[in-house]
């Protein structure tokens, strides 16, 4: 009866939700929108409590790749009902009118803050985020001592059986030692 068991078994619902990687209130009412995802759950009520109040742990399905995602890596997961996306550029999230910059793929894992820059899709101006990289920039740039120069001789330059070069040691067969 094992069949039995397989097919009586409740299925769990995903619920949509639109994935958020970081929120920027203070410059320009900015979020970094990584797309749409899902997450499952037994309780679709207590599921949108825990969502609306940013306490949700646990999985998130990305639906562009299907990658499965841990929730601690993102500010926000939005429920679909709560998010009205105007365009690529403008959205709509707790009564509040927000810019929206996209974030590729490769920033949904990056711990750092994120910047925008501008892009172009099908002609239309969008904003694309990327990592930023300012504070690598700064050290290497305030760097105070230069970087060491080393000079490198050919080896060609010295002869065999020759007189030892100003600055060298011995020859090569110098077995005197």
């Amino acid at each position: 009866m094992v069949l039995g068991n397989w097919l009586k078994r409740r299925h769990k619902k995903w619920q949509k939700i639109w994935v958020v990687k970081q929120v920027d209130e203070a410059d320009e009412a900015l979020l970094h929108l990584c797309g749409e995802g899902a997450v499952e759950a037994d309780d679709a009520a207590q599921l949108l409590k825990r969502l609306r109040d940013g306490e949700y742990r646990g999985a998130v399905r990305m639906k562009e790749t299907g990658a499965l995602l841990n929730a601690g890596q993102f500010a926000a997961l939005i429920p679909q009902d709560d998010f009205q996306l105007y365009s690529d550029r403008d959205a709509n999230w707790r009564g509040r009118q927000w810019h929206v910059a996209w974030t590729p793929q490769r920033c949904w894992l990056h711990e750092g803050r994120l910047v925008t820059l501008p892009s172009q899709v099908d002609g239309h101006p969008c904003l694309v985020s990327s990592e930023d990289v300012s504070d690598i920039r700064a050290k290497a740039e305030a760097s105070d001592t230069p970087a060491p120069y080393f000079a490198l001789e050919s080896l060609d330059s010295i002869r065999r059986d020759g007189p030892t070069p100003p600055g060298h040691q011995g020859s090569r067969n110098d077995r005197s030692r």
